[in-house]
């Protein structure tokens, strides 16, 4: 069991040595797990932001006369050698120094990939918090990492590997899935929203969201993050959207399998096998009963009658006609929950998630208003796209933009409002090692 064997890290005194990429929120939660678990230390954390960086480790418990501020390799090897946790700005530095795993949360794809890329170059596990990262290279960067004989794998508490675990589960088990997805709490008016009018909507007063990013958050209520979560689920599972851009239904857990089946039966579903999102309130912005805003779902169903006789009579939500029944969980933990993947990557040399080697779905960019040709792209969460969900060979068919790229691409012609953004309608800022990943990724995506 992971519990013993961390114990007895412990009391050998050889704990495994994290570091942690971006000391945002993600970051922070990981920290606090780490520095109260036998078995891990929290050896190393980089962020650009040094004042952010202590004031995790604090929130964390570390005692100031335990961090060592230094960009200095040397340095670094002699500080952990002493069990101190290292503070530094230098991202590459942290990727080289002596630790076992790089957890990557800085929400940034461009930093995501050069440190993902530098951990595995120094024979180091990775565990990817930037979804987006992942969505648009993950499977190269899974080729690369098993080529390097380390791990690449999701982050278990985020809503993508709990998904992944249940459709497991699922399968394994001998179930079929008709649906798989998450909650979120969504409305199609929020399709248009920006940062500047994202906490009312999210449901935080601004004093609670004085030290979030309204930007990331913006992405959370406007789409574009459950699209890159569901997207990083069909990769992991081979599960596609039904439709693209999903459907996003209002849909409490009672209502989940009466929803998330075929459209014969009563459900909206055109075809089974897919990655959805359910809304916590419906479309007159009323709260949904028993909502699973934080919670995974998987919409099962057997061919044998007393199999879905048995999910009835053990109290799985069941559709009208007997057919379908809904597993879940009601909550994800993010951060607070990573450890598992440090522990799967060190202990067992498996991930906790991970992109199958072909692409199956990805993020492209819908205009949030009319745009004209000079317009900049502000990203993810912005004001001026949103992410929509997409079969990957029909990305590739169409020339759309992914989401992940868009950051900084100016606009060659105007592009009409909802309407999609494609690569010939955009100069981008930079070829770096994103652009570069990101082409060797789509060359890997069949043809449609």
């Amino acid at each position: 069991m992971l519990r013993e064997r961390l114990a007895e890290r412990a009391r050998a005194g050889a704990p495994i040595r994290v570091g942690v990429v971006g000391a945002g929120r993600f970051g922070t939660m990981v920290l606090c797990q780490l520095a109260s678990l036998p078995g891990m230390h929290p050896a190393a954390v980089a962020d650009v932001d040094l004042a952010r960086g202590q004031r995790a480790l604090r929130e964390a418990g570390v005692s100031p006369d335990d961090i060592v501020e230094t960009d200095r390799p040397s340095r670094m090897v002699i500080a952990l050698g002493r069990g101190s946790t290292v503070l530094t700005q230098d991202a590459g530095a942290l990727v080289q120094s002596d630790v076992d795993v790089v957890v990557e949360a800085t929400g940034v794809p461009e930093a995501a990939v050069t440190s993902a890329l530098g951990a595995i170059a120094h024979g180091k596990h990775v565990v990817m918090v930037t979804v987006e990262a992942d969505v648009l290279v993950g499977a190269v960067l899974r080729k690369r990492a098993e080529q390097a004989g380390v791990v690449y794998t999701a982050a278990y508490g985020d809503q993508p590997a709990l998904v992944e675990e249940l459709y497991d589960w699922a399968t394994s088990v001998g179930f079929q899935v008709v649906a798989a997805g998450k909650g979120t709490k969504y409305h199609p008016s929020y399709r248009k929203g920006t940062p500047q009018d994202v906490w009312e909507r999210y449901g935080l007063t601004p004093e609670e969201a004085r030290d979030l990013n309204p930007q990331m958050y913006n992405s959370f209520t406007d789409g574009t993050k459950s699209a890159i979560e569901m997207a990083a689920v069909a990769n992991m599972t081979g599960l596609r959207p039904d439709v693209r851009g999903m459907h996003i239904p209002p849909a409490g857990v009672e209502m989940l399998p009466e929803v998330f089946k075929p459209v014969e039966e009563g459900g909206i579903l055109t075809r089974t096998g897919v990655v959805d999102v359910a809304s916590s309130i419906d479309r007159e912005g009323r709260p949904v009963p028993h909502d699973l805003r934080w919670g995974v779902f998987v919409v099962i169903t057997s061919a044998c009658p007393y199999t879905r006789r048995c999910l009835r009579e053990y109290g799985l939500p069941v559709d009208s006609t007997g057919r379908y029944a809904a597993f879940y969980r009601p909550y994800h933990l993010v951060g607070l929950e990573l450890p598992l993947s440090i522990a799967r990557a060190v202990l067992d040399r498996q991930p906790t998630g991970a992109p199958l080697l072909v692409p199956q779905a990805t993020v492209v960019c819908a205009a949030k208003r009319s745009l004209r040709a000079g317009d900049v792209l502000d990203g993810e969460g912005g004001t001026t796209v949103y992410g929509v969900l997409d079969e990957a060979s029909a990305a590739k068919r169409e020339r759309l933009l992914p989401i992940a790229l868009s950051r900084g691409a100016r606009l060659l012609r105007a592009v009409p409002e909802d309407g999609l953004v494609r690569l010939d309608d955009v100069a981008l800022p930079g070829r770096g090692a994103l652009h570069a990943l990101w082409e060797e990724q789509m060359a890997l995506v069949p043809d449609a």
